[in-house]
């Protein structure tokens, strides 16, 4: 951990990446949620003075062919359950986050700790790396 890395718990950063990749056209998985896991375990070993301190905290496992962390699971699943996002595609291949809430939860870095801010676009631009290349199954 970072001595004096950012505050931000992993629904706050998942919320941020969702609203800043929907408001650039960026699908997010939600059926195949193989491209959150492989991002976040490679946010997990950046290393950043903005890298929010729960990053460390992330447990993966190795059960799938790829790291997996239970705790982002439950939370993408939560997301789509208590309507902060819908899956309204007939296969829930994707989810999508209305404009008022992506603009909203896209904000939440945008007047704090300048460090957060950068790590979290270089987060976003991970991410898509990650969703671009996400199979069309």
């Amino acid at each position: 951990m970072t001595k004096g890395s950012p505050e931000m718990s992993l629904g706050q950063f998942v919320k941020q990446l969702a609203g800043r990749l929907q408001e650039d056209g960026i699908a997010l998985p939600f059926k195949n949620q193989m491209p959150w896991h492989l991002l976040f375990y490679e946010l997990r070993k950046y290393p950043s003075e903005g890298k929010p301190q729960f990053l460390d905290t992330l447990v993966f496992d190795w059960d799938a062919p790829y790291p997996k962390c239970q705790e982002l699971a439950e939370f993408l699943s939560a997301l789509h359950f208590t309507a902060s996002a819908s899956a309204r595609n007939p296969r829930f291949d994707v989810i999508s986050v209305d404009h008022t809430t992506a603009e909203r939860w896209s904000r939440i870095t945008d007047q704090g700790d300048p460090r957060l801010k950068t790590f979290v676009i270089h987060a976003v631009s991970l991410a898509k790396k990650e969703f671009g290349a996400m199979p069309k199954d």
